[in-house]
């Protein structure tokens, strides 16, 4: 019971990926929107991990803790700029192709058509 369970969300979770990655390949909007989101949720996630560092240096904890969650908050943070910056660029990238390829579709159609 407990693997058919298992199973059902492992699946679930691949068709979600390939949902995603299938709109990003398509719309370019798409993947702006979702670099943007990304920023903004490893932003939080970023928050998180220093609000838990201030917490848990107030409270005493070991250094050693402390430092691990500033570490984690700082590699979050650059990693979703990084990975949001890097998806908007491709966006734009592909927008543009799309731009380039509409616009040599219209010389064509205006070239056969004379």
């Amino acid at each position: 019971m407990r693997y058919r369970k298992i199973r059902k969300t492992f699946i679930v979770n691949i068709i979600i990926r390939l949902l995603l990655v299938a709109l990003a390949a398509v719309f370019p909007k798409f993947k702006m929107g979702y670099g943007v989101f990304l920023i903004i949720l490893m932003s939080f996630v970023s928050l998180f991990c220093f609000f838990a560092a201030y917490a848990d240096y107030t409270f005493g904890e070991p250094a050693w803790i402390v430092r691990n969650e500033i570490l984690f908050g700082i590699g979050s943070s650059v990693l979703g700029w990084a990975l949001g910056l890097t998806l908007m660029r491709q966006a734009r990238r592909h927008e543009a192709m799309m731009e380039a390829n509409l616009d040599e579709y219209q010389s064509k159609k205006d070239s056969e058509g004379s």
